[in-house]
Formats: structure tokens, C-alpha cells, sequence
């Protein structure tokens, strides 16, 4: 197994059990410790991981680099943002978070021709997209510069006083209690971004799907939520509360 192949199963099993162990990674790799410990240290450089005696358990994922939270599952990403398309033919403007998967979308739409108005707080989205069909508008405010974020009361009072016909969001955690995240200031942002959309639809890939874990801030209950766009159908867990929320599912 090639080092980079390692490197990928270990943060499949940190995402499963949030600890590894050196001794344990060795045997099923078939390979010595000291290589694992060489991976692990690689990947404690990226921001990824925490080493600890004996292993190494995962860094909050609101933690990791944007370029990494950017290439994790981004087949699933591209799946999310093939569905939703048909949601956005009839809509001429979006409220879009700075979330890696809200990005595929938006990248997915600027190559459809159409003009659309985007009110975006992701820089990332602005710098890759500038030159395309779409029209952006940013929201100004603070930047945050682990996630090329602009948050805080700049921002929420530049989304204030727009309306738009679609929010579109994802999210650190969607529970059955709705959709959290772990910054407040993030989680202000994006409930403004939720109170501003007259269609508000939440993509979630298959990893924030957790029924009951919600991260620390919650921006947006199953009251405010129209659509749940996610690679994979969702767990029975949710079909009592999307069924009475009247939200629907692609």
C-alpha cells in the first residue's frame, strides 16, 4: 500500500472511531511502526490530526485547512451538486455559504450559461468564479483565514438587506434536531443567510450526517429548511421529523 493510500484509510478510521493506534495501523498496513509514525507526523502537519503517545486522534473538522476540507469526499460533493441543479433552473439569485460542497454547486452552475446574482461570503468561491457568467456580490466582513471565510456584523448586515430566491448551505453536523455548526460567528452568518432565502436547501453529504450530535451553534432548525440535498438517502432517523416538516429529500 502506497504511503498516500495510508494516509487515506487513516482518516477513514479517524473519522470512524476518532483514535488511532500506532501498533494497531502497523499490523494491518504490514508495515513498522516508525512508518506510521512518519505518516501520522505528515499528517499532524497538514492540520488534520493530533498526535498522542502510542497514536493520534482527528482534529475537529470546522479545524481543518480549507484545501483539505476542499479534496475530502469530493465525489460525493459532485453527486450532491448534480441534483440540485434542477432546483436552480427557475432562480436568478443565491445566498451561498463559503461550505466546500456549496462551492461544487455554484462551480457546476457558472458553466451552465445562465446568469445568476450570488451573494457569497466564501473568497474562495469569489477568486475561482470571478471571471464566469454568474454575478457576485460579497458580503464584506471578517475574514477568517482557515476557511477563506468572511463572517461578523459586516457580513450579516450585507446579507441583511438582500432577498434572494434560494439559500443554499451546508453544515458541520445535520441532525434530526437541524443543521449546526461549531463557530458562532459562522453560525450567525448563515442564519441570516437562512432568514434572507425565500428557499432555503441544505446540502449535507453522507459524513455530517450525525441524528443525534449537533455541533456547538445551531443556525437552522427543519422550520426553516425546504430542501435536503445529500448523496445517499438519509437514515430512518430522520424520516419522522422531514415527513412533519413537510422537507423534501433528493
Amino acid at each position: 500500500m502506497k504511503k498516500f493510500q495510508r494516509y487515506s484509510e487513516i482518516m477513514n478510521r479517524l473519522h470512524t472511531f476518532k483514535h488511532v493506534n500506532v501498533k494497531d495501523l502497523a499490523d494491518t498496513f504490514k508495515v513498522s511502526e516508525e512508518t506510521i509514525r512518519r505518516d501520522l507526523e505528515q499528517l499532524e502537519k497538514d492540520g488534520v490530526v493530533k498526535r498522542k503517545h502510542g497514536g493520534a486522534s482527528l482534529v475537529a473538522e470546522s479545524d481543518f485547512p480549507y484545501a483539505f476540507r476542499a479534496t475530502t469526499n469530493s465525489e460525493k460533493k459532485k453527486i450532491i451538486a448534480k441534483k440540485i441543479l434542477p432546483l436552480l433552473k427557475e432562480q436568478y439569485s443565491i445566498m451561498a455559504d463559503s461550505s466546500s460542497t456549496v462551492l461544487e454547486a455554484i462551480r457546476l452552475l457558472s458553466i451552465q450559461g445562465q446568469s445568476f446574482k450570488v451573494i457569497t461570503n466564501s473568497i474562495n468561491m469569489l477568486y475561482e468564479l470571478s471571471s464566469t457568467p454568474l454575478d457576485f456580490i460579497s458580503t464584506g466582513g471578517m475574514l477568517k483565514p482557515d476557511s477563506a471565510t468572511l463572517v461578523g456584523s459586516q457580513a450579516i448586515n450585507t446579507i441583511h438587506h438582500y432577498y434572494t430566491d434560494v439559500t443554499l448551505l451546508s453544515c458541520r453536523s445535520f441532525s434530526v434536531n437541524g443543521a449546526s455548526v461549531n463557530g458562532e460567528q459562522e453560525g450567525f452568518t448563515k442564519k441570516e443567510m437562512v432568514r434572507q432565502g425565500r428557499k432555503v436547501i441544505m446540502l449535507v453529504d453522507s459524513s455530517k450526517l450525525i441524528p443525534h450530535e449537533d455541533a456547538l451553534f445551531q443556525f437552522a432548525s427543519f422550520d426553516d429548511i425546504d430542501y435536503v440535498v445529500s448523496d445517499t438517502p438519509l437514515p430512518e432517523a430522520y424520516h419522522e421529523v422531514l415527513k412533519r416538516h413537510h422537507v423534501e429529500v433528493l
